[in-house]
């Protein structure tokens, strides 16, 4: 765990060293840490027990003390998407990160905590900055994702133009299956930030002097992060458009190697017939066939054969049949 001071801007990972009613902190922990917090911060337990496991759904909680949500986070790999589980504890006094050191975005949550950004004068300002900052890191790893996911759908676009595989098939189902969960996965920060710009206001009590000033901060902080979770979704649903166009792409290379084969097939046939007709005629068993006695009958008769191959080879040739 880390434990950031705002008003000393020291870290530190030991839980006795602080006062966590009477400072205001920066804490991030992974969630087998969090027993250490629950009963200091009054964690209710539900989302304790919330934080400790994993099934891929939104919360939004307001309560007394803090505001409480859980949100996926998703990272592409080559294969598949592994979805993360992001909890954010938001309080006046403090603001609690729950994630796992595997996440990507860990290190980054981490730097944050070594960044000048906050206000001096009024540290519950800064700790609405420390959280307008952590989702923002969420949303540019997620538009870092689903630029990867652009990437490999152009990448596919390309094996389907240039050459259809057996496996073609199996890999676009794959990346449509990618983009609709990644759809799914950032649907619900729209969801999150509606609620906390609607809800979010319990922290503001007109008995505090500052408290116009804070709401109007943190909605601006909100209003910024609604904007840039909107692009998010914009971006992610065109990719899943690129993935379904997919779809039209190799159906028309599927099309077009048919219908070559088609048009291969018809010039064969095209050539195919008189030769066809030729040699059904004297095929007949007439008894009085004025060629079959003559010398050079066979000869010539080979010879009519050939011709027409070779006509019927420069007339699809010019056609741009061939």
């Amino acid at each position: 765990m880390h434990i950031l001071n705002l008003a000393t801007k020291e870290i530190t990972k030991n839980i006795d060293e602080i006062n966590l009613k009477e400072n205001y902190h920066f804490i991030i922990c992974n969630p087998w840490e969090l027993k250490f917090f629950k009963n200091t911060l009054n964690l209710s337990n539900e989302a304790y027990k919330d934080c400790l496991s994993f099934d891929e759904k939104v919360r939004v909680n307001i309560y007394d003390e803090y505001i409480f949500f859980t949100l996926s986070n998703f990272q592409i790999t080559q294969e598949d998407v592994i979805l993360e589980e992001i909890n954010i504890f938001l309080s006046n006094k403090y603001i609690l990160i729950v994630l796992r050191k595997r996440n990507d975005i860990y290190k980054e949550v981490k730097q944050l905590m070594r960044e000048n950004f906050y206000h001096k004068s009024n540290l519950t300002l800064s700790l609405f900055i420390i959280y307008s900052n952590i989702i923002r890191i969420i949303i540019s790893n997620q538009f870092e994702n689903l630029d990867k996911v652009e990437e490999m759908i152009l990448e596919l676009e390309d094996d389907i133009i240039n050459e259809i595989d057996n496996n073609i098939s199996a890999k676009i189902s794959r990346i449509r299956g990618i983009c609709r969960s990644c759809v799914k996965n950032t649907r619900p920060l729209t969801y999150i930030m509606d609620s906390l710009l609607k809800e979010g206001m319990e922290f503001f009590s007109d008995e505090n002097p500052s408290a116009s000033y804070l709401e109007k901060e943190y909605q601006k902080l909100i209003q910024g992060l609604d904007l840039s979770v909107d692009k998010l979704y914009s971006f992610a649903l065109s990719t899943r458009e690129l993935a379904d166009k997919l779809l039209d792409i190799y159906s028309s290379k599927v099309s077009e190697k048919t219908n070559k084969l088609i048009t291969k097939l018809t010039i064969f046939t095209g050539t195919a017939v008189p030769i066809s007709i030729i040699t059904g005629i004297y095929g007949m068993n007439f008894k009085y066939m004025p060629e079959l006695t003559y010398k050079y009958g066979y000869s010539i008769t080979i010879f009519i054969i050939i011709l027409i191959i070779i006509i019927s080879f420069i007339i699809f040739k010019r056609k741009n049949y061939l």
